[in-house]
C-alpha cells in the first residue's frame, strides 16, 4: 500500500543545455535571465541554428552579421575570443574579415548558444545605457526588445515618434526593419501599422519581464518603467512582525491592528452599528458629545455642589474583605486575646446526670 511504502522518485529531466546556456550568459554579463529567455523565444524558438528568410540574422538571438562583429570585436577579449576580435576591422563604416575561412569561422559562433547568449547579455547591457541616456529615464523590458530588433537608436526614435506622433505609419521611419520584419509593421491585410502599434506590439512579447537586478531595483526606486517588480504586501515586507499577519496588519506601519480586530475590541455589546464607521481615535479613546461640546464651562460653586452630590452618593461596588486581625494589633494583644479566649469554664455536667435511688 502506498502508506506503508515508499513511493518510487521520479528521475529528474536533464536541463535543457539551450536555457543553461542562456543562465550562465545572463549571470556573466548581469542581463536579466527572463529577459534573454524570452528574446530568444521570441526570435528563434529555442533553436541554436535558426536562420531568417528575409535578412543574415541567425542564432538564437537573430544576430545579424554586422551587429555580430561588432560585438565580438568589443566583448571577444573578455569573453577568451581575441584572435576573432582581432581579425576584424574596420574600413569605411562597416566591420569586415579579411580573411574568408575566419570571417565564416566569427559568423559560425551565432549557432553556440554560450557564446550567442553572452553577446546577447553584453548587447543588452550596452542597449540599456543607450536608451537610458536617450530617454531620461530607464527602459522598460519591452523597450530594449525594441533595441535588439531596431538598434538602440531606432527604439529611442519609435518610442519618441510613438509618444509624440503616433499615427504615423512606423514602416516609413524604418524601411529595412519593416522588410524584414512584416509582421511586426504590418497587420494580416498588410495595412501599416502606426509607431504607436509597433511600440505595442514589440512590448507585448516583453510585457512583466524581470530585467536585471540592478535595473529592476533602480526603476523601484525611481518610479520609472513599467516593468518594476509587484509591491509585497505591508504585512509580509522585511522586518514586519510574523505570525497573524493577515489579521492584525493590513496598512504596514501605519496601522498596528487590522479594521475587523480594531471594531471587535472597542465595540460595546449591542452597540456594533454606531460604532463600526467610527475613527479608530474615537473608538479608543473617550468620545465628546455635542452636549459636552457645547456646554459651559462649570463654576467653583458647581464643583462644590458637584462634589458634595458625589460624596453623599452611595457606592454600589463590592467591598474588599476584612484584613484579619493578626495583621492590625500588635502580637502581646494578639496573644492575649487568643489565650483568654481558650480559656473557658469547666463544663457542669451534674445537669446530665442520671438521679438513681432517689439520690
Amino acid at each position: 500500500m502506498f502508506l506503508f511504502s515508499t513511493p518510487q522518485s521520479r528521475e529528474t529531466q536533464p536541463a535543457n543545455p539551450v536555457v543553461s546556456a542562456i543562465r550562465d550568459g545572463a549571470a556573466k554579463t548581469g542581463a536579466g535571465f527572463d529577459y534573454l529567455l524570452k528574446t530568444a523565444q521570441r526570435e528563434s524558438s529555442l533553436e541554436p541554428d535558426a536562420k531568417a528568410k528575409t535578412s543574415s540574422a541567425t542564432g538564437l538571438f537573430q544576430f545579424i552579421e554586422q551587429t555580430w562583429l561588432s560585438m565580438v570585436k568589443q566583448e571577444g577579449p573578455k569573453q577568451g575570443l581575441s584572435s576573432y576580435a582581432d581579425a576584424i576591422t574596420e574600413s569605411g563604416g562597416r566591420l569586415t574579415v579579411a580573411d574568408p575561412a575566419a570571417r565564416e569561422k566569427i559568423l559560425e559562433l551565432r549557432k553556440d548558444p554560450q557564446v550567442a547568449a553572452v553577446m546577447a547579455g553584453a548587447l543588452t547591457q550596452k542597449n540599456r545605457e543607450q536608451l537610458a541616456g536617450a530617454l531620461g529615464r530607464q527602459p522598460q523590458a519591452g523597450e530594449l526588445y525594441m533595441a535588439h530588433v531596431l538598434g538602440a537608436r531606432g527604439a529611442a526614435d519609435l518610442i519618441k515618434t510613438a509618444a509624440s506622433d503616433p499615427t504615423r505609419a512606423a514602416a516609413k521611419d524604418f524601411p529595412e526593419a519593416a522588410a524584414a520584419n512584416r509582421s511586426i509593421f504590418f497587420d494580416k491585410t498588410g495595412r501599416a501599422r502606426s509607431a504607436q502599434e509597433v511600440y505595442g506590439v514589440l512590448a507585448a512579447s516583453h510585457a512583466n519581464t524581470q530585467l536585471a537586478a540592478s535595473a529592476t531595483v533602480t526603476q523601484a526606486a525611481t518610479g520609472q518603467g513599467g516593468d518594476k517588480p509587484a509591491e509585497i504586501a505591508a504585512a509580509l515586507a522585511p522586518g514586519r512582525a510574523k505570525g497573524l499577519i493577515g489579521l492584525f496588519s493590513t496598512e504596514g506601519s501605519r496601522q498596528p491592528v487590522s479594521q475587523a480586530v480594531a471594531n471587535l475590541w472597542s465595540t460595546p455589546r449591542g452597540d456594533a452599528g454606531r460604532t463600526a464607521s467610527l475613527d479608530p481615535a474615537d473608538r479608543f479613546f473617550p468620545r465628546q458629545t455635542k452636549s459636552d461640546a457645547t456646554a459651559v464651562a462649570p463654576t467653583a460653586s458647581d464643583a462644590a455642589a458637584a462634589n458634595a452630590a458625589a460624596s453623599s452618593r452611595t457606592v454600589q461596588a463590592p467591598l474588599p474583605p476584612s484584613r484579619p486581625v493578626e495583621l492590625t494589633q500588635p502580637a502581646g494583644v494578639v496573644q492575649e486575646r487568643s489565650a483568654s479566649r481558650n480559656r473557658r469554664a469547666p463544663l457542669d455536667l451534674s445537669a446530665f446526670m442520671i438521679q438513681r435511688n432517689g439520690r
